[in-house]
């Protein structure tokens, strides 16, 4: 998910809302402000290009299983006296999300982590998951969750394929206790990569993202299903979906990208390209993460990245942040 802290071993560089590797959350949303507006030679700020679609924020991740076991510590998800800086990891996203939705972002894509929220089968521990809804609606921001890592009762590690039963209960579970407060839902973290998927990705399509459709669907009819977005604009893997029986397993596609350079308009191609040989031209594409690889959230190159997402016209229907 967030790349932030994880540039030493990144096996390919990606794409995110508006990230940052190594950064604070709080001085990568001061990033995002600025995009808003420019000085001008008076020292004043003026409006850039209005922006033609919608942009979110990405929590930081909950977990990160290659390096420590349980939940991230410097997260919205660590525990009371487990969190680095703070009492609890509530203090997070208290502190960060009415500044999210001060700068604009319409949806925050966040890891509601299986692992942690069923850590035994059958049963839940829903509180800080509960209590990051509440803290979202208090301040009007759509919440994005993104079901990912499987609990040790249900698979050998947290990458590792759970059967589509155990995964499509946990997906059912969550789909009705937020009914009608969260409506769009995204099924895995970047499948296309050992370290978030070591299965096949035709074991991505059979074990989650098809049965995940259904029970986030039986859960909540309302409810919308987001194809876990791969690491960059992958023809072949895209392919794969249809392929693999999983083209009507997923409302939205999704794709993230770090590429570095001003790529992004014509990596939404590549995916809206796929969609269309597949008769669905009119499914949404959401650009779930992006960034420039930079440690330095003020880096020259990043305000331009990010008006360059939200401003200049193309496939993509909203812009990660």
């Amino acid at each position: 998910m967030d790349r932030r802290g994880d540039s030493d071993s990144r096996p390919t560089p990606r794409a995110g809302p508006v990230r940052s590797c190594g950064v604070k959350l709080v001085a990568v949303i001061a990033a995002t402000a600025a995009c808003l507006a420019v000085s001008d030679s008076d020292g004043g700020a003026t409006r850039t290009d209005r922006a033609v679609r919608g942009g979110g924020v990405n929590a930081m991740p909950s977990m990160r299983p290659w390096r420590y076991v349980g939940a991230n510590p410097d997260g919205w998800w660590c525990q009371p006296g487990k969190c680095k800086g703070v009492a609890d990891g509530t203090a997070y996203f208290n502190r960060e999300l009415p500044l999210m939705r001060a700068v604009g972002a319409q949806v925050v894509r966040v890891e509601f982590p299986w692992a942690l929220i069923e850590p035994r089968r059958n049963r839940f521990d829903w509180r800080r998951a509960d209590a990051i809804v509440q803290a979202a609606r208090r301040v009007h921001l759509a919440l994005q969750p993104v079901l990912v890592y499987s609990p040790p009762w249900a698979a050998p590690g947290a990458n590792s394929p759970p059967s589509a039963t155990a995964f499509s209960g946990f997906a059912r579970a969550l789909a009705r206790r937020y009914r009608g407060r969260i409506r769009t839902y995204e099924l895995w973290n970047e499948p296309d990569l050992q370290r978030y998927w070591s299965g096949t990705e035709r074991q991505y399509v059979q074990r989650i993202l098809i049965p995940g459709y259904r029970a986030i669907r039986s859960g909540d009819p309302h409810a919308r299903v987001v194809l876990g977005g791969p690491s960059k604009a992958d023809h072949d893997w895209l392919e794969g979906i249809y392929c693999y029986g999983g083209g009507k397993a997923f409302d939205i596609a999704a794709f993230h990208d770090y590429a570095s350079g001003p790529f992004v308009i014509s990596d939404a191609r590549v995916v809206a390209s796929v969609l269309a040989d597949h008769g669905q031209r009119a499914k949404p594409i959401w650009l779930g993460e992006y960034g420039y690889p930079d440690s330095d959230p003020s880096s020259p190159h990043q305000i331009p990245l990010i008006e360059q997402v939200l401003t200049q016209p193309g496939p993509i229907h909203r812009g990660g942040s």
